[in-house]
């Protein structure tokens, strides 16, 4: 995988630019961007697995609620993703993602929480695709 990301300054929520070769690494990156705000440091193991169908109208929200869904299986669920094991993303009236995320459930004891994430925002998000590689912003409300 060659997509990258980095922190931002943003006024008083968390920025990140990403860049990635594919739609899928792009979301891939951005979801572990997202864990790393949340739990960084944290050994997360990959013991089990969830399967997420997305639809959307187009590819902006289909990120975000994405990352929403990270976030609600964390919060609501007290599940953690460690990473993606396979992910698609297609475009036919409509954006469909098909991911299998693995991750393990949150143990207090095991996982220290940095920050929590209260939404993920379309502030400052558009996805570009500029010179073969796909590129976007995204605003975390913490």
């Amino acid at each position: 995988m060659s997509g990258l990301y980095k922190f931002i300054d943003h006024t008083a929520d968390i920025a990140v630019e990403a860049e990635a070769d594919t739609l899928e690494e792009l979301f891939t990156i951005s979801a572990q961007a997202w864990k790393e705000i949340i739990f960084e440091g944290n050994i997360i193991e990959a013991a089990e697995e969830k399967k997420i169908n997305i639809t959307e109208s187009d590819p902006e929200s289909l990120l975000v609620k994405f990352l929403d869904e990270l976030n609600f299986l964390f919060q609501a669920k007290k599940w953690i993703c460690a990473s993606i094991k396979e992910m698609e993303i297609k475009q036919d009236k409509e954006w469909k993602l098909k991911t299998i995320l693995v991750g393990e459930p949150f143990n207090p004891s095991r996982h220290k929480v940095n920050l929590e994430i209260k939404a993920v925002t379309f502030h400052q998000m558009e996805i570009k695709k500029k010179n073969g590689k796909y590129s976007t912003r995204i605003v975390f409300d913490i």
